[in-house]
């Protein structure tokens, strides 16, 4: 286990070395679209040797639990750092354990171990960049990455729900997980405005926040029945949902060290209006990144008209770079240097180096 953004989101490879050994390949087998997971397998001549971990998935560690955190920070190999449970937060979109452990660069994917139990309660993932912030760090709890590892044991979709629903923003921390807005077809799971989401049935206890809904979902999409509060009662609602595309699988298309791809689906709502190609990535000292073009950037219109699909944009772009000439991208953009709000652009880019990625190849 690792995390996500480790390995890539995106085609990239990946290699793993165990103490005193040379760096080998592995694969990814499975990448999380919402919790910051990926799951790698190794050779099994570079593990054979090893010892399993022992994972917590169970309760959280309580505040105060002592724990370690190891990882290579900065490029040093092998080294371990103490602290804290400090917290449990979903302020950060996931909900993650809190830990004054210090984490740096490079500890990402590494485990937090329990000082007490000897057992890897997360998996070290972020740290507050605030220069006045004195040991503010997150890890994926094992809690929710055990789920994901245990339907992929039992040969089960891992995969979270697409959750097209708008839930009231909790400024006084996790109480309730009410529905503002849902764009749920009713046909799938009838949920409206002004429900509150209790729980799940076949998951004990109360949900909080949408990490914990989603938690409650994993492996259950195809029959989902949902507890809700309305007006005073309670009423049960039975679906299904449809799972986020796989993350492992996406296709692309790279050109002038750009990647376009599907924009990612699991919190995007309808009442966002985004077009369905977002830019991922952007090479540095690529052309893209001379032409100003950044990720998360959103593709509208190649030379003045719609692009309806990744094919359709890797057949336009395959065109121009035939002819050697530039085309006109409009793009919309998130715009916070004065408010927060949409802005649209145009920049024009030479097409170079086109490729496919995924499945299916380009011609």
């Amino acid at each position: 286990m690792t995390n996500a953004h480790v390995v890539s989101r995106s085609p990239a490879r990946v290699q793993v070395a165990t103490h005193g050994k040379e760096f080998a390949p592995a694969r990814k087998i499975y990448v999380d679209p919402f919790l910051d997971l990926a799951i790698i397998e190794a050779r099994p001549e570079d593990v054979r040797l090893l010892t399993a971990a022992q994972l917590a998935c169970g309760e959280q560690p309580a505040m105060g639990h002592p724990v370690g955190a190891y990882g290579h920070p900065w490029h040093f190999y092998y080294t371990g750092t103490r602290g804290i449970i400090s917290g449990i937060t979903s302020k950060y979109r996931t909900e993650y354990l809190k830990t004054d452990a210090p984490v740096d660069r490079g500890n990402s994917g590494g485990p937090l171990i329990s000082l007490v139990t000897g057992k890897v309660v997360g998996i070290n993932t972020a740290a507050m960049k605030d220069p006045k912030a004195k040991n503010t760090n997150f890890a994926v709890s094992m809690k929710y990455a055990c789920r994901v590892l245990e339907l992929l044991q039992a040969e089960r979709d891992p995969s979270p729900p697409q959750l097209p629903i708008v839930f009231y923003r909790n400024l006084d921390g996790d109480r309730t997980v009410k529905v503002a807005r849902s764009f749920v077809l009713p046909s799938e799971l009838a949920l409206r405005a002004g429900q509150v989401i209790q729980s799940v049935e076949g998951v004990k206890g109360r949900i909080t926040n949408p990490t914990q809904l989603v938690h409650a979902l994993r492996g259950r999409l195809d029959a989902a029945t949902v507890v809700v509060e309305e007006s005073g009662k309670e009423h049960r609602i039975s679906g299904h949902l449809t799972p986020v595309k796989s993350v492992h699988n996406r296709q692309g298309v790279f050109a002038s060290g750009i990647l376009f791809a599907d924009r990612n689906t699991l919190r995007e709502v309808a009442d966002i209006a985004l077009p369905e190609i977002e830019v991922h990535y952007v090479e540095d000292g690529s052309s893209g990144q001379a032409a100003e073009i950044d990720a998360m950037d959103f593709l509208e219109e190649v030379d003045g008209q719609a692009v309806k699909g990744l094919p359709e944009l890797a057949d336009r772009l395959r065109v121009a770079e035939k002819e050697n000439r530039p085309v006109l991208l409009t793009l919309r953009r998130f715009d916070i240097a004065s408010e927060i709000s949409m802005s649209s652009i145009e920049r024009r880019l030479q097409i170079e180096g086109l490729r496919w990625l995924g499945e299916d190849v380009i011609k």
